[in-house]
């Protein structure tokens, strides 16, 4: 049996919480391939909250979350500026939980890395000491978005260079990385994020003939996700038409600009801020919509786009590194970043063609190429052949 630990540079809270939530459905999908799982989840607060510099906790927490073993281990990131000693913080902590986490379930056969700052130098240490091999996935915007310095560029050369593997989310993402990085023998392989089972077992409901038709859109309500772009795009295609919503979930520093630009517009009654969901409530408020519409300036995958489309939906999508590797013609649209003519043409072409889209076509294709059994199997085999080779 294979024995694997993963090490995320950040890792959900608990089962609702969607902040790394792919990473640990991916764990639990190789423990549901007979693999043996441990999480070591390093969860560092910012110096800015001050109050939690006192009370804490600094404890490390364990969880048998669904046959994984995961620990989180808490504290502060004393070095925010400061990116070697933000590393040695890193080696240092994870190394003492390492080696507990042998002690109670053994020394694992690989350790898989999820985002290379800071826990790739973690796994760079400890493979170095314990003779483990360690592969990375990378999913960062911060490649991407010019936001890497020179020190974070050397600390994750040094990474990559020792991994046994590399794996980008996506394929314009894996371009971008190697362009980025420009090492020798140093290639990224493509291995997409996987679509939890349930959203594929989550009943089809037909929408198109109940009511005003929905299109939705779920992201963290910052800048960057391109909610003001979609609210422009939405007002502009369906002005005054009741029957058409936009419904927005999510939460964050951007939601009154974008409840006030939605009252600025004169679609303030067309457009539901949903507040931030639950998994459970995504897929629940995705089934009930009609179509998808991501704005987003920057991803490397899109998570919420293959949930979509795992619920049968359409999507649109804007060109901003992820989607276009997962937007199919039979799929949706895609349209250039924060471009609100397009945007509006887009979803006026959706609604008008509605017909043409089919939930059972998008969900099959959509399983075949990002269900969970897929993705975990061909990680399996590329984990069994670095093995081989050693």
């Amino acid at each position: 049996m294979l024995h694997i630990v993963i090490l995320p540079s950040w890792y959900p809270d608990n089962a609702n919480d969607i902040n790394g939530s792919f990473f640990r459905e991916q764990a639990i999908a190789l423990k549901n391939q007979d693999c043996k799982v441990g999480v070591i989840s390093l969860k560092l607060r910012p110096l800015s909250h001050f109050s939690s510099i006192i009370i804490g906790p600094y404890d490390t927490e364990f969880e048998c979350d669904q046959g994984v073993a995961t620990y989180r281990k808490h504290g502060i990131v004393w070095f925010p500026l400061m990116p070697k000693l933000k590393a040695w913080l890193w080696e240092r902590s994870v190394n003492t939980l390492f080696e507990r986490y042998v002690q109670e379930h053994g020394k694992p056969d690989i350790i898989h890395v999820h985002s290379m700052l800071y826990a790739g130098w973690a796994a760079r240490s400890i493979s170095e000491k314990h003779l483990i091999p360690y592969v990375v996935t990378e999913h960062s915007t911060a490649f991407a978005r010019g936001l890497v310095t020179k020190a974070q560029k050397e600390i994750t050369k040094k990474i990559l260079m020792n991994a046994q593997a590399r794996f980008a989310v996506s394929r314009p993402f894996s371009n971008c990385l190697t362009e980025f990085f420009r090492v020798d023998d140093c290639g990224w392989e493509v291995l997409p994020n996987i679509v939890q089972k349930d959203f594929f077992d989550y009943r089809i409901k037909d929408t198109l003939h109940q009511g005003a038709f929905v299109f939705i859109n779920i992201a963290l309500l910052t800048a960057k996700k391109g909610q003001g772009v979609l609210i422009k795009a939405f007002a502009k295609a369906y002005f005054l038409q009741p029957n058409i919503k936009l419904k927005i979930g999510g939460d964050g520093e951007e939601r009154s600009v974008l409840e006030a630009l939605a009252r600025n517009l004169g679609v303030a009654d067309q457009v539901e801020f949903l507040g931030m969901l639950s998994r459970e409530k995504v897929a629940e408020q995705v089934a009930m919509s009609d179509a998808f519409v991501l704005s987003s300036q920057h991803e490397t995958f899109g998570v919420v786009v293959v949930e979509a489309l795992a619920l049968g939906k359409p999507v649109i999508a804007t060109r901003c590194g992820g989607p276009e590797d997962i937007i199919r013609e039979d799929d949706g649209i895609l349209v250039p970043v924060n471009d609100v003519d397009a945007l509006a043409k887009a979803m006026l072409s959706l609604y008008n063609n509605k017909g043409v889209y089919k939930s059972g076509m998008i969900r099959e294709a959509c399983r075949a190429r990002y269900g969970e059994e897929v993705v975990t199997q061909h990680l399996i085999e590329q984990y069994r052949h670095i093995l081989a080779c050693m």
